[in-house]
């Protein structure tokens, strides 16, 4: 197997390349879909194999099947083996499963078919939902937040590992063009959390826009409509918002315990001043000064903005260094390469 250069190649099985079956949803620059995107980087073939369970476009749709996943495991196994037989069609070795509705029967049906399977889970502990994944006999399983993975291997036995989110150095770059956006950008989904910070900046006369999915029926107050763009971003617009805002203010979910989220990876490779609140894992991704600027108060928070809204030459200079940083560590291609070797 060859490499891209941005990652070291994983050594092919006997008879030919290795091939990746990856099992989440696609679109909307998902995690699925950048995995998929930066396998061949590391000398893979990579297979979408599609959700764990269906994701229809229609809401009452899927809150029925929602209703029904969660009833039975009948529905779930029915869809599942067609996903068993894809994998054994396309003659996939490893399976990534970024979906926790990927039951532990199908996980045991795979690796009895000589397919190794591991989950690369990338979402804060609170939506851990039942922790089936931890009933599935993985080959390995791979976590963004280094407490978890240690109390689960400490305690349980488990095979897993840290494995923190990445960038994608083909969609996560800085634009060449970006227009000069003055205020600072929250990109992603809206919870009490991050609700309430905002509101805290707005009265503190910071001027906030936010990009994301639209804001929940129950969240949906008129101030916080009124910063909403009224869009999701990706690809280019998305590294453009990142580029060119005062800042990115990187609030993490109050049940992120040590970890951090794609979203720092994405807007550090876009080239965006980002801030970003401590959690004990920040320093050994990023230097909290020079490329990262890491916050733990309101107070701090505040100071960071003034100075990235005062001084545009050094802020604009902490996101060339952070871009610089995530090319050069944290690309799909260097986790892919820590995955399969553990996996393999």
């Amino acid at each position: 197997m060859t490499s891209s250069g941005t990652g070291t190649a994983v050594p092919a099985p006997v008879g030919g390349a290795l091939r990746v079956g990856v099992i989440g949803p696609i679109g909307g620059d998902s995690f699925a879909e950048n995995i998929l995107e930066c396998l061949p980087g590391v000398g893979a073939d990579p297979v979408a194999l599609g959700p764990a369970f269906p994701q229809p476009a229609s809401r009452p749709v899927a809150a029925t099947l929602e209703l029904l996943r969660r009833a039975s495991d009948h529905a779930g196994l029915a869809y599942q083996r067609r996903l068993v037989a894809a994998a054994e069609r396309a003659g996939i070795n490893v399976v990534v499963s970024v979906d926790l509705n990927l039951l532990p029967a199908t996980v045991r049906e795979l690796r009895r078919r000589g397919v190794r399977v591991c989950m690369w889970f990338p979402d804060a502990v609170a939506n851990l939902d039942r922790q089936r994944m931890l009933l599935g006999d993985y080959d390995a399983l791979f976590f963004k937040d280094p407490l978890l993975a240690r109390r689960l291997s400490d305690l349980l036995d488990l095979p897993a590992h840290y494995l923190p989110e990445a960038c994608n150095p083909v969609r996560h770059r800085p634009p060449a063009t970006a227009p000069e956006l003055p205020y600072v950008v929250f990109v992603g989904n809206m919870y009490s959390a991050r609700a309430r910070l905002i509101g805290q900046l707005l009265d503190h006369g910071v001027d906030v826009r936010i990009y994301g999915p639209a804001i929940t029926r129950w969240l949906r107050d008129p101030w916080l409509v009124r910063q909403h763009a009224g869009r999701y971003v990706a690809g280019e617009e998305k590294a453009a918002v990142f580029r060119g805002a005062h800042a990115v203010v990187n609030a993490l979910h109050p049940a992120e315990m040590q970890s951090v989220n794609c979203r720092l990876f994405e807007a550090t490779a876009c080239g965006g001043t980002v801030l970003c609140e401590r959690r004990e894992a920040l320093p050994g991704l990023f230097d909290e000064d020079r490329e990262v600027l890491a916050f733990s108060t309101f107070g701090e928070l505040l100071d960071r903005i003034k100075w990235c809204a005062d001084d545009r030459v050094a802020a604009r200079a902490v996101g060339d260094a952070a871009s610089r940083r995530s090319h050069v560590d944290h690309t799909y291609q260097h986790r892919l390469t820590e995955l399969l070797e553990v996996v393999l």
